[in-house]
């Protein structure tokens, strides 16, 4: 794996190379939150297809170029099976998400989205226990029985005067996070054969080809001329610090924190979000959101904790 960020000396203290992993933790989970808010911001001058489009071309370029840069892709070779499960993954994982989260995000608030696509670990349970690779205990289910309970309190909130809530967007949030969870199970069969730089340059090229047939007229009636500074930092912030660096950064982090301390973190990302929707958007936080929401992060918790570091599993990244 290429990390992007400094490897402590080998006779560094302990302590200070764990409290390094805290604290690039903690910046990867805020740069998820901020994806959020600068995803509005890239929507008030793209529209949701020409974004989703751009996002994942450049964070694909980035990636094939550091790729090249380090002779990663020189030695490659592929069996059918591996291309076939990349190629799966990359239309699930990059392709799908990308088109449902942003055209979800564009429907719904700041809020609605970060809570959803917390949602994750729930939904990964859940397609395991179906394709039988986990057994299903009591706590288990009622992780997500609560966290689904949680969705029903969130989407019947509703919509307040001009902050963008609705419930087609929470619903296409809500798929967005499922086919993010299916790329995590098909992930699994091809993650340790490739190390994370690989992975993401090949996953990223893959879903920006998929994505071309739906977005390139988007992207060509584009009014580049009109776009506004805030929409062109979105998307800048997008490719760069919500797809490329926390990619890297979380893998990385792994190596030093365990599965379970690094998914600690991730509950900080929809009070995050939250936070600065109401401070950037003037969104409303009502009671519904608030049961809703607490609902949604119990039950993540509780299948998470049943779940716990068992068989040495990678914890499945809140990303959007």
């Amino acid at each position: 794996m290429s990390s992007v960020s400094p490897i402590a000396p080998a006779n560094a203290p302990a302590q200070t190379n764990h409290a390094r992993m805290h604290l690039l933790m903690l910046l990867v989970v805020e740069c998820w939150a901020c994806n959020i808010i600068a995803g509005k911001e890239a929507l008030t001058g793209f529209g949701s297809l020409s974004l989703a489009q751009l996002r994942v071309l450049g964070a694909a370029v980035i990636f094939l170029l550091a790729s090249l840069a380090t002779g990663r892709l020189r030695d490659l070779r592929l069996s059918r099976r591996e291309w076939l499960l990349l190629a799966a993954a990359a239309a699930n994982g990059i392709a799908l998400n990308q088109l449902t989260f942003i055209g979800g995000m564009a429907l719904s608030t700041v809020t609605h989205t970060a809570l959803i696509t917390a949602l994750g670990p729930v939904m990964v349970l859940a397609i395991t226990v179906v394709m039988h690779l986990e057994a299903l205990t009591t706590w288990k289910v009622a992780g997500m029985v609560i966290a689904f309970a949680g969705v029903g309190f969130l989407t019947a909130d509703k919509p307040v005067q001009g902050n963008g809530g609705h419930l087609l967007g929470d619903f296409i949030l809500v798929i967005s996070t499922l086919v993010f969870a299916i790329y995590i199970v098909l992930l699994k069969e091809v993650a340790d054969k490739f190390d994370t730089l690989t992975l993401n340059t090949i996953i990223f090229a893959l879903g920006a080809v998929m994505m071309i047939p739906f977005c390139t007229r988007a992207v060509l009636v584009t009014n580049w001329s009109a776009l506004n500074l805030e929409a062109w930092w979105g998307l800048v912030f997008l490719i760069v610090f919500g797809s490329v660096l926390p990619y890297l950064l979380f893998a990385y982090v792994l190596t030093g924190l365990s599965a379970s301390r690094a998914a600690a973190f991730n509950y900080l990302q929809p009070v995050i979000a939250s936070g600065l929707g109401i401070w950037i958007f003037s969104e409303r936080i009502t009671s519904k959101v608030l049961v809703g929401g607490s609902l949604i992060l119990a039950g993540v918790y509780l299948t998470e904790r049943e779940r716990g570091e068992d068989k040495g599993r990678a914890t499945v990244p809140h990303t959007v």
